[in-house]
């Protein structure tokens, strides 16, 4: 298995947090413009692990894929004493294809099935896909 270290730390920054991996540095902020807040970086994750996990069954089975994208939107909800949490992810994809109908559910259902970041949040947060709608 893998590891993944983030470190963060409060920067002088009101609101900024600066985090580190072992490579790369990169801001999170809540409305100050110096960075995407953190549900903007989590629902980004979804989309990228899903977008790699794509990527990469595209060109190890070679398929006709092209023009592939996801536009996710993560829909915040109160909760008591000011807590909030993401109660949905509405998730469109889109691609081009050639493929049969049967040949791209399958390769959606795999994308689906090797995305690490999705497997996980998808088993708290409610999902609503849709795929070339």
């Amino acid at each position: 298995m893998s590891e993944y270290n983030v470190e963060s730390e409060y920067s002088s920054e009101p609101w900024g947090i600066d985090n580190s991996t072992q490579r790369y540095s990169f801001v999170a902020d809540e409305g100050k413009g110096k960075g995407p807040n953190p549900v903007e970086y989590l629902t980004g994750a979804v989309n990228s692990c899903l977008s790699i996990s794509a990527a990469m069954l595209i060109a190890h089975r070679k398929l006709d894929i092209k023009n592939f994208k996801i536009n996710n939107t993560a829909h915040t909800r109160k909760l008591e004493h000011g807590m909030s949490d993401v109660a949905r992810m509405d998730l469109v994809i889109t691609f081009e294809s050639k493929m049969s109908q049967e040949q791209q559910d399958a390769f959606v259902k795999r994308m689906f099935e090797v995305s690490t970041v999705y497997q996980t949040i998808a088993k708290a947060v409610k999902m609503d896909i849709k795929v070339n709608p």
